[in-house]
């Protein structure tokens, strides 16, 4: 069965760490891990070298803070693999942006390409967002009106057990990834190996810094 959560592990687990916790130190689940077993959004499918056959649909279940956030099962795309054990997934959307005229809307680039006089100095130059293509397919994977309108990174965590899990196996499971006042068990078992702490990403910030590279000022 296939569980969602959403973030990066709160308490700094890399996907192996969460594969020790789970199974070794708190033994909330028994993971799959046989690489001849692969789930993807089609299915779950028996991999001999280079051909799968498919044995059909499998259970899955989206924490509610991915469901708040407007992430459900249509967020992820048509072929999209799960692959089985543990994965510490990350998507980066990059939104693009273009500079207009604040008072007419238009392009910078345009009006500069134009072959026309332009008075720099009457211009109110604004950074506002494309509505490219890619933007508007990506868009279309949250439940309307929910995905961020400007740059961003969604980490979302997943688990592949063998079996369904107990309410308190689940909910455990959700607190070590979820909640940041989450404290690990028997942290004595674990190595530096299990710990990968997640570098924080300020996309505005990053914007910014372009629009200043780009007007000076």
């Amino acid at each position: 069965m296939l569980y969602c959560f959403l973030g990066y592990p709160q308490c700094n687990l890399n996907a192996g760490g969460l594969q020790h916790c789970v199974e070794e130190v708190e033994r909330l689940a028994v993971l799959e891990h046989d690489p001849a077993i692969q789930h993807s959004k089609e299915g779950v499918f028996i991999v001999h070298g280079s051909v799968g056959e498919r044995q059909g649909m499998f259970e899955y279940r989206l924490s509610n803070q991915l469901d708040q956030l407007g992430v459900t099962w249509d967020w992820f795309p048509e072929n999209w693999g799960f692959g089985n054990g543990v994965t510490v997934h990350k998507t980066t959307a990059n939104r693009e942006t273009m500079l207009v005229d604040h008072r007419t809307g238009a392009s910078i680039n345009d009006l500069l390409t134009s072959g026309h006089p332009i008075e720099l100095g009457k211009l109110i130059v604004q950074q506002v967002p494309k509505r490219t293509e890619g933007w508007v397919e990506y868009e279309r994977r949250w439940r309307p009106g929910t995905c961020p309108q400007e740059s961003h990174i969604i980490h979302i965590t997943w688990v592949i057990s063998k079996h369904e899990l107990p309410n308190f196996a689940y909910n455990r499971l959700q607190r070590i990834i979820e909640d940041p006042s989450t404290v690990l068990q028997d942290v004595d078992r674990y190595l530096e190996k299990h710990f990968s702490p997640t570098r924080r990403w300020n996309g505005e910030a990053d914007n910014k810094e372009r629009l200043k590279l780009l007007t000076g000022f």
